[in-house]
């Protein structure tokens, strides 16, 4: 099923009864907020997701605010019309390996796309009255969440597209105790690009343009079809767009800027035109990250805002990161599991399967164990092929376990059973002092913008150890599945 915009999705959910709007005031000011609260509430019971049509505080009043929309397995399977899982996956691992099921965007006319319904002019751009403004927790300033950037090359010409955080400066604090200029929050974002350095392909962009003395231009989509957002979090060699058109089936509508040969998704509920000031740069925080902790200082270079276009009576997304789960975390999972998933399976066929915990733990399920293993020490093959992996994932894994194929990867119960008895911590582990590290751990060494850079990482050989030290190993003791699912109906509705 493709889905033209959010708001299809949305409704697609509700039909599911996945989805709940409540009228309900919700605090939502900055210090006086429910929101981080009911963000909580709502993703440890893998509740529903939620539009909140009033929330307290918000600037712009009368937009409605997207809430939790991704917030279980199942609804994020759900972006691309699928409910299972590991169903959805296996889709965009395949589809990732074969370029030709890519499907090229469409462009259609101005008058064709939602997202030119209203159009703010140059010179009439004001952020702090124009745009939403969603306070969760402890953060400094509120953070536009819900965006996707487009960029070229600016040597290429190639299109990347990129799901980043933007900091909003309107009653933002600075980290270290200045001020920041009164007309950042009109016109300025920071922007999670990292690119000192370098760590993804904006970053890449903003660092070329910068050594050419140039500004990038850039264009910054608001809550748009879903597999574009599911496109944009995966970390790939190609255009994103034409890689979401074939996980959704059907081509991305896209349309011209008004100010920029970019072209963005014609259904977007917002968009914002502008350039990388990269000679323009702030220290933001407090920002709450996705595994479980306040960023006190980041430094990032700064959007310049020129033009902003959106829908009639516009939905809003925000979200935001803490301690896992939280929404969106398992959007985010999503690519990542796929992307590793993809590249190992199409040069090694006994992975089964690749599971990442919300805490990003990688876990590797193979299809073979023991003795049917192709060569001693397999295990730790697959672990040296994560690291090795192609994209943006793989490489930072600080934990990575294989299993076998009678370990779920996606119980940990099971993960921890098969580590107590088919591990021994000095034989079957592999320490790499020096791997490439997830940028928000807080655990590691600091780049120029406050970025980790450098992180040790320990894999984990939890298969049989049939031939590396045994001739065989004991037989598991255990319920067969399919008897313990006859028990589970005779008992029905007594236990």
């Amino acid at each position: 099923m493709a889905f033209r915009d959010m708001r299809a999705f949305l409704a697609h959910l509700e039909t599911q009864g996945q989805l709940k709007k409540l009228s309900m005031p919700f605090k939502a000011r900055r210090g006086d907020s429910e929101l981080q609260a009911l963000m909580r509430y709502v993703c440890d019971k893998e509740g529903p997701a939620l539009i909140l049509e009033n929330c307290e505080g918000i600037n712009t009043k009368g937009v409605p605010l997207v809430f939790n929309a991704f917030g279980t397995r199942e609804r994020t399977a759900m972006t691309l019309g699928l409910n299972d899982w590991r169903a959805v996956k296996i889709r965009h691992a395949e589809i990732l390996n074969d370029p030709s099921r890519w499907i090229e965007p469409k462009l259609v006319d101005r008058s064709q796309a939602p997202c030119k319904e209203v159009i703010i002019k140059p010179g009439d751009v004001a952020m702090d009255k124009q745009l939403p403004h969603v306070w969760f927790g402890k953060e400094g300033p509120s953070y536009l969440t819900n965006a996707i950037t487009f960029s070229r090359d600016p040597e290429t010409g190639t299109r990347n597209v990129g799901w980043y955080r933007f900091t909003q400066f309107l009653d933002a604090t600075h980290p270290m105790g200045e001020s920041y200029a009164p007309e950042r929050a009109k016109t300025d974002l920071a922007a999670f690009y990292w690119w000192q350095p370098p760590m993804s392909d904006i970053g890449r962009h903003v660092f070329k343009a910068a050594q050419k003395g140039q500004r990038l231009p850039v264009a910054i989509a608001c809550s748009a079809e879903p597999a574009i957002h599911v496109g944009a979090a995966t970390g790939m060699i190609g255009d994103e767009a034409a890689f979401a058109g074939g996980l959704r089936g059907e081509a991305i509508e896209m349309v011209k800027c008004e100010t920029n040969d970019l072209e963005v998704p014609a259904t977007s509920e917002y968009v914002l035109e502008g350039e990388v000031v990269f000679e323009e740069a702030e220290t933001i925080g407090w920002h709450s990250n996705p595994v479980g902790y306040y960023d006190r200082a980041q430094r990032f270079p700064i959007v310049r805002i020129n033009c902003i276009t959106h829908r009639k009576n516009p939905m809003w997304y925000a979200t935001m990161e803490m301690v896992p789960p939280f929404d969106h975390n398992y959007l985010a999972l999503l690519p990542v599991e796929a992307e590793v998933f993809a590249d190992l399976r199409r040069k090694i066929p006994e992975v089964r399967d690749v599971a990442c915990t919300p805490n990003a733990t990688y876990i590797v399920q193979l299809s073979i164990d023991g003795a049917q293993k192709p060569h001693p020490e397999f295990g730790k093959y697959i672990l040296h092929a994560v690291w090795g992996s192609a994209g943006r994932w793989g490489r930072t894994a600080k934990l990575v376990i294989v299993v076998g194929p009678d370990v779920d990867p996606y119980d940990l119960k099971q993960v921890e059973w098969a580590i107590a008895t088919r591990w021994q911590p000095v034989k079957d582990s592999i320490i790499n002092p020096s791997g490439q590290a997830f940028v928000l751990d807080p655990s590691c060494e600091k780049s120029p913008q406050f970025g980790a850079f450098r992180s040790e990482q320990l894999g984990i050989d939890a298969t049989i150890k049939i031939p590396e030290r045994f001739t065989e190993y004991p037989e598991v003791s255990n319920a067969a599945p399919e008897d313990v699912a006859a028990i589970a109906k005779k008992l029905h509705g007594i236990v």
